[in-house]
């Protein structure tokens, strides 16, 4: 899982490794031999034609997650208590709950990204990200924050919007 971890902070959602592995409340080194050792396995499976298996079917950990309401950005922590998004940065960030999380996994009715805070205008992440500068819009995707998608026309960091 921690490879898992490492492959979906570092390179699905760009974040620098210093600051994945605090993220992972591992050290820099460590991080960077957790990646490395991902990426071979990653590479010899589609070299070789294997299938990749992540072992540990439904997996929900005693560690605490988070999820930040302004970006939907995820992450967990063993020990450290949060009070920001490591993110965007929002104070807007709450606790995931095991049974949240294996309802999520199971697609259970209510409980979509969008569902969690309270529902109404302005409640959760934004759907949409917008460019600033020429109003460029594409679909948000959930768990990368906008600001590490660039606009195609004008190459600055889109923003959230609803």
């Amino acid at each position: 899982m921690d490879e898992f971890e490492a492959i979906r902070f570092r390179d699905y959602q760009k974040i620098k490794q210093q600051k994945a592995a605090e993220i992972m409340d591992i050290s820099q080194p460590t991080f960077h031999r957790t990646l490395n050792s991902a990426r071979v396995k990653i590479a010899k499976a589609l070299v070789k034609g294997k299938i990749i298996k992540i072992k540990g079917g439904d997996y929900v950990t005693d560690k605490k997650r988070y999820r930040c309401k302004k970006c939907g950005f995820e992450w967990h922590s063993p020990e450290k208590e949060y009070e920001k998004c490591p993110d965007c940065g929002s104070e807007e960030i709450y606790t995931i709950t095991a049974e949240e999380e294996i309802q999520r996994s199971l697609g259970q009715p209510g409980l979509g990204r969008r569902g969690y805070g309270g529902g109404g205008i302005g409640a959760g992440p934004p759907r949409v990200c917008k460019c600033p500068q020429c109003g460029y819009e594409t679909q948000k995707i959930p768990g990368v924050p906008c600001k590490n998608t660039e606009c195609p026309k004008c190459s600055i960091p889109l923003c959230g919007s609803d």
